[in-house]
Order: C-alpha cells, then sequence, then structure tokens
C-alpha cells in the first residue's frame, strides 16, 4: 500500500498494523504470565524451567517483530518529514556546489519516494545541465591529456583564500634585489654555474594579517614535472632607512594598515635547468607567516615554507597548483 496518495498527502496504514501487533504481543505475554502462575502451583522445577524457557522464546520472537516494525515505522516517518520542496532546495544547493554526484543522488531519491512531485520536472533539467557540465569536462581533460603541459593556462594574476596575487617583471639574471630603501637595496649574487629567477610580487589582501603563499621552480620532462627549488619571499622596499632598520614603522608593509604590499621573489636555479624546459608553479595555500625579530635587518619577514611534492602531473593544476609560467617547452 502507498504511503503518499497522488495529492501529495501522507498516509500511514503502517501505523495501524503497528498497534494491532503491540496489542497482540501483549496478549502473548499476558496469556503466558497466567500460564505460568498455573504451572507453577502443580509442577516439579524442571517443568517450570522447560515451560519459562519456552514462553520467553515466544516472547522474544514477538519482541523482534515488534523491534523491527518500530524500526521500519521510523525510517517512514523520517523519509515523509523531509517533503519534496525541501529536498529540491537542497539540490540546487549541491548543484550550485558543483557537488554533481550528490546532486543525483538526491535526485533519485526524491523521484523514488515523490514520484508524482512537481519538483521533478525541475529536477530534470538539473539533470541535463549535470550532463552538458560532464561531457564539457571529459572533453577539456581530453584536450589537456593531448596536450600535455602546454594546453594548462598560465596566469601572474590569481586568488589564493583572502589573498589576490599579482607578478610582474619576472626576469632571469645574475642577482635577486629586493629592500630598496633611500638609495640603497639588498642584493644577492648568484653562484657560478646558477642565476635567479626573480618577480616582483603585489598582494592585496582581506586579512590584517594574512599568510602568503610559496613559489617554487619545476623542471618539464616529458608528462611529469620535478620539483627544483623554491622562492625566497622579501619584501620589496621600505620608506627609509630607519623603517629597514625597525626604528620606526612602516604603514606601507603593514596589512593592518593597507590593503596591498609589495614583495620580491627570488630562486636561484642552475644553468643547466634553465635551458632545459621548466615552469614556475605556486601550490593554492598560504602558509608562509609573518614575523618579528628585533634583531635582524630588517625586523619584519616571512618565514616558514610550502610542502611541494617530487613530482607534478597535468592532472595536478586542475586544482590544487596554479602555472605561473613556462619556459623552453616546444
Amino acid at each position: 500500500m502507498s504511503i503518499v496518495n497522488h495529492h501529495g498527502k501522507f498516509e500511514y496504514p503502517f501505523l495501524r498494523k503497528l498497534a494491532f501487533n503491540k496489542m497482540k504481543s501483549f496478549f502473548i505475554v499476558l496469556m503466558a504470565t497466567s500460564g505460568l502462575s498455573l504451572v507453577y502451583s502443580c509442577s516439579s522445577k524442571s517443568e517450570i524451567d522447560a515451560k519459562i524457557a519456552e514462553v520467553e522464546k515466544k516472547y522474544q520472537d514477538s519482541l523482534t517483530l515488534m523491534r523491527n516494525e518500530l524500526k521500519e515505522a521510523k525510517t517512514k516517518i523520517e523519509v515523509l518529514s523531509y517533503p519534496a520542496d525541501q529536498r529540491f532546495a537542497h539540490i540546487n544547493e549541491l548543484f550550485n556546489a558543483q557537488e554533481y554526484e550528490k546532486a543525483k543522488k538526491e535526485i533519485a531519491e526524491l523521484k523514488n519516494v515523490f514520484p508524482n512531485a512537481a519538483e521533478n520536472n525541475e529536477c530534470s533539467k538539473i539533470l541535463e545541465k549535470i550532463t552538458a557540465l560532464e561531457v564539457a569536462k571529459k572533453a577539456e581533460e581530453e584536450r589537456i591529456k593531448a596536450l600535455g603541459f602546454k594546453a594548462i593556462p598560465q596566469k601572474t594574476s590569481f586568488k589564493i583564500d583572502y589573498n589576490t596575487i599579482a607578478l610582474s617583471s619576472i626576469g632571469i639574471g645574475r642577482t635577486f634585489t629586493f629592500d630598496y630603501r633611500s638609495d640603497e637595496w639588498t642584493y644577492r649574487e648568484a653562484d657560478r654555474g646558477t642565476k635567479y629567477i626573480s618577480a616582483a610580487m603585489s598582494v592585496t589582501s582581506t586579512n590584517h594579517d594574512p599568510d602568503l603563499p610559496q613559489f617554487a621552480v619545476y623542471k618539464i620532462e616529458g608528462g611529469n614535472m620535478i620539483y627544483e627549488e623554491s622562492f625566497d619571499t622579501e619584501f620589496a622596499r621600505w620608506e627609509d632607512y630607519g623603517t629597514y632598520l625597525g626604528n620606526y614603522h612602516d604603514s606601507r608593509n603593514d596589512f593592518a594598515k593597507v590593503s596591498t604590499v609589495k614583495f620580491k621573489i627570488g630562486a636561484q636555479i642552475s644553468d643547466d635547468v634553465l635551458s632545459k624546459p621548466f615552469a614556475i608553479v605556486v601550490k593554492n595555500e598560504n602558509r608562509l607567516t609573518s614575523s618579528f625579530d628585533r634583531y635582524k635587518n630588517p625586523p619584519k619577514s616571512y618565514i616558514g615554507s610550502v610542502s611541494y611534492p617530487k613530482t607534478l602531473s597535468v592532472e595536478d593544476f586542475t586544482k590544487n597548483y596554479t602555472l605561473v609560467k613556462t619556459y623552453n617547452l616546444k
């Protein structure tokens, strides 16, 4: 018997059956107890024990049946207490969150419980959209698979959580310069047989004390990238020598005062790696933390590191990594 009529109204025939079974079980237990009273007055202990065991077995069977029926009733009530309109609202939420497999599962459940609900028509439209999106995604995956790293978009501006990152002036040279102040700056000179890859980085954050991402260099060998080195992150400039020493506060390097702060990043890479296909990549997470050490110049810096895997594949760039720039890739 259906538990939902064609008008969408709930019917509960199982509750009448459940009530009947409760009365039946009570009657069984009552009769068994009365029987035991009579037996006890005229039977030996062994006979009484046998009768008790017999009655307990019958009672246990009835109790098991009651428990099963109560469980079934509870399940049906839980299903019916979640109506079609609420289910459809949840399906929309899952679709908007791109949880397509979960959305399809909920659509199937709605059709099963409420086959005549008006929401099923809208669910069919959602299923069509999901199918189209999945077909397009598969086609894009096949395209990327065929072209390899050449098919991955290269980005110098992107968001990582609360940070918007913009890279510029990416270059390769003998020195990595940063901490500009007045007419001075700090620089690192590359060792023999190496050069620095460096870039200017602008970070705009909604956080007043944000962590920062860390970039890395990977060499490209066939269908894999192999980790080479991570970038150092330094402040690009200071207002003057006094702020560089920490004698005064530089508001332009403080996210609590301004939304955008300028940095320089640099990584020392061997000439051999630079002569072959390689790439600048970034993991889509913020892990470098701000630090203050009064005995360092400058006292403020960003420390820590991002854990990069030894190898990356094309598939890694669909979600967890961003490709900034490739070199020598033919």
